[in-house]
């Protein structure tokens, strides 16, 4: 398996991807939302606050994870608000198992440190919890985070 930064000719599979997340987390699609996230990766993938990692079989991407970087007000425990989210973790159900995403996420967290970023959130489905406890994660009201 490769894995390497998604670009901008990758958005068309991002998409697809995330809508299928979404899918797969239970969302029942109202409308079609195409352009909504085509324009959300276009943005932030060039403004590089969003880092998305693609894994690839041979020429197909076969998941993809990303992490967005932004800051919070700061606090006693993160006194810099440096924060990163993770987002859009998604494995084609052949590849699941394999342990892909545990890679893309290893990934990710190394971009965080590389940013000097402390903090990491993101919201787990009951499918993606047992990748971050693995990694560290801890459940927190509301999303799941690690203190680098």
């Amino acid at each position: 398996m490769d894995y390497r930064k998604a670009e901008i000719n990758d958005i068309k599979t991002l998409v697809a991807f995330r809508k299928q997340q979404l899918l797969d987390e239970g969302e029942v699609p109202k409308k079609n939302i195409d352009s909504e996230l085509t324009r959300y990766f276009e943005k932030f993938l060039t403004e590089e606050s969003l880092i998305q990692y693609v894994a690839m079989d041979g020429s197909e991407i076969v998941a993809t994870g990303g992490v967005h970087f932004y800051l919070y007000p700061p606090s006693y425990s993160n006194p810099t608000g440096k924060t990163a989210y993770i987002a859009s973790m998604y494995t084609l159900p052949a590849y699941r198992g394999k342990g892909i995403a545990t890679a893309i996420l290893r990934i990710l967290i190394d971009e965080v440190r590389a940013r000097s970023y402390k903090r990491i959130r993101l919201f787990a489905s009951n499918q993606g919890r047992p990748v971050y406890e693995k990694l560290g994660f801890k459940d927190t009201p509301g999303f799941m985070k690690i203190d680098l």
